[in-house]
Parts: structure tokens; C-alpha cells; sequence
């Protein structure tokens, strides 16, 4: 077998010797020298253009990092603004809260204001002992006085000199839009504070499509060169850029 396989080889080579000899002898010098020409140009054509294993997985690196980083970019930007979206509307609630605390607080005051007056009327009917004067103003003290006075009356506050001064100083002496005031005024730092959070986090959103953005420029600037070292210097940067922002990325929350 071995033998037969040597005779077929050399059967070869003689018949490929004979075709060279006569396409020399029928063609020309001038069509041979220009044969020759075109091989020469196809070779330097696939030199040129050819690529490396090395070379093509760094292309195929870059590509691939293109391509994740567009989709993180593009998500970043998207929760960027969904956030400020929340920033906005918590600042609006925060403020239209704080409104609505300021509104409960002048009526906090002006009813106060009342029971001051009222009492007040009341100490100088005690004072001339105008009992008339003391009963009709009783009736018209509003009915979230009327316990802390009684209250203080309890006390012996004219005999005792360890009695509060006024029934405002009762801790019976409650006014409830004093009260509703201060948990208006709470539920609006709340929403300022989420406000605050929600554009902290836009913020960070913001950063990591910057990052995003380097990592498109190194690798897409990484097939514009043809050093391999440079390519590979270029693709790692984009790369050491894409893994810091995906790990800052997932430590984000999600609206």
C-alpha cells in the first residue's frame, strides 16, 4: 500500500512539472511574468489582511464589551431619569405637605390666641368677683380648653402656691391642629428626605453611564489601531471600566 500511495505521489509531481513546461512554452515569457505579478499582489493582499487567532479574540473581546456596555449605559440613563421623575414628585408632595402643615399651624395659633383671650376675660371676672362674667365666658370656652381648665380649677391654683399659673401649662391642654401641624411637618421631611435619597441615587445612575460611556470609547477607539499591544492596552481599559461601573450598578436600587 505504502508503495502504490508513492508511485500515485510522484505520477503527481511529473504530470504537475509537464503542465508548468507547457504553459511556459504556450503562453509566453510576458503572460508567465505577469502570472507571476498577480500572485505576488494576491499574496501581499492576504498578508495584509490577515488576521490572527491573537488579534481576532481581542476584536471579538472589544465587540463583546461594546455591546454590554451600550445596554448598561442605556439602562443607567433610563433609572436616571425614572429617579429624578421620583425627585420631583416627592419635592412637590414635601412641598404641598409643608403647606398644608403651615395652614394647621396659624390655626394652632390663632386658636390659642382665643382660649388666651378667654381666659383672660374670665381671670378679671374672678378678680372683681363677677361670677355672671366668669359662667358666660365658661360657656364659651372652646371645647379643647375646657378640660385643661378644669383641670387646673382641681389644683386650687388661687391657695396653692405649687399649682400651675394657667391651665396652659396642664397636660390636659391639647389643641389638635397644633398636633396635626407638627405630624404634617414630619411627613414632609419625610418626603423631602426620600427626595433627597431619589436624587442621590439619580446621581449615581448618572456616574455609571459616564463610566459606561469610557468603556464605548476605549473599545470602540481599540479597532482604529493596528498594534496588537495598543489594542490590547485600549480593550483591558474598557474592560477594567466596564466591571468597576456593572459593580457599582448592582448595588443601585431599581424604580
Amino acid at each position: 500500500m505504502g508503495i502504490l500511495r508513492r508511485s500515485t505521489w510522484l505520477r503527481c509531481e511529473v504530470s504537475l512539472a509537464a503542465g508548468r513546461e507547457w504553459k511556459g512554452k504556450w503562453l509566453g515569457p510576458e503572460q508567465t511574468n505577469e502570472n507571476s505579478e498577480i500572485a505576488a499582489l494576491s499574496d501581499a493582499i492576504r498578508a495584509t489582511t490577515h488576521i490572527d487567532a491573537t488579534d481576532r479574540w481581542v476584536e471579538v473581546i472589544a465587540a463583546a464589551v461594546l455591546a454590554l456596555a451600550t445596554i448598561a449605559s442605556a439602562w443607567s440613563a433610563y433609572q436616571a431619569t425614572r429617579w429624578g421623575g421620583v425627585q420631583a414628585a416627592a419635592f412637590a408632595e414635601a412641598g404641598a405637605t409643608r403647606a398644608e402643615s403651615v395652614r394647621a399651624s396659624d390655626l394652632a395659633d390663632a386658636e390659642l390666641t382665643i382660649d388666651v383671650e378667654y381666659f383672660a376675660i374670665w381671670l378679671d371676672g374672678s378678680a372683681t368677683g363677677n361670677e355672671t362674667l366668669q359662667r358666660r365666658v365658661e360657656d364659651s370656652f372652646r371645647p379643647e380648653f375646657v378640660p385643661a381648665f378644669e383641670a387646673w380649677q382641681t389644683t386650687d391654683p388661687f391657695t396653692n402656691p405649687d399649682a400651675p399659673h394657667n391651665p396652659f401649662e396642664m397636660d390636659e391642654y391639647r389643641i389638635a391642629a397644633a398636633d396635626e401641624a407638627e405630624e404634617l411637618r414630619s411627613e414632609a421631611e419625610a418626603s423631602a428626605g426620600v427626595a433627597l435619597d431619589a436624587n442621590q441615587t439619580g446621581d449615581n445612575y448618572v456616574l455609571t453611564t459616564v463610566l459606561f460611556a469610557s468603556v464605548l470609547f476605549f473599545a470602540g477607539i481599540s479597532t482604529k489601531f493596528a498594534d496588537r499591544r495598543t489594542k490590547v492596552i485600549l480593550v483591558g481599559l474598557g474592560l477594567v471600566a466596564f466591571l468597576g461601573g456593572t459593580s457599582l450598578l448592582v448595588t443601585f436600587p431599581v424604580h
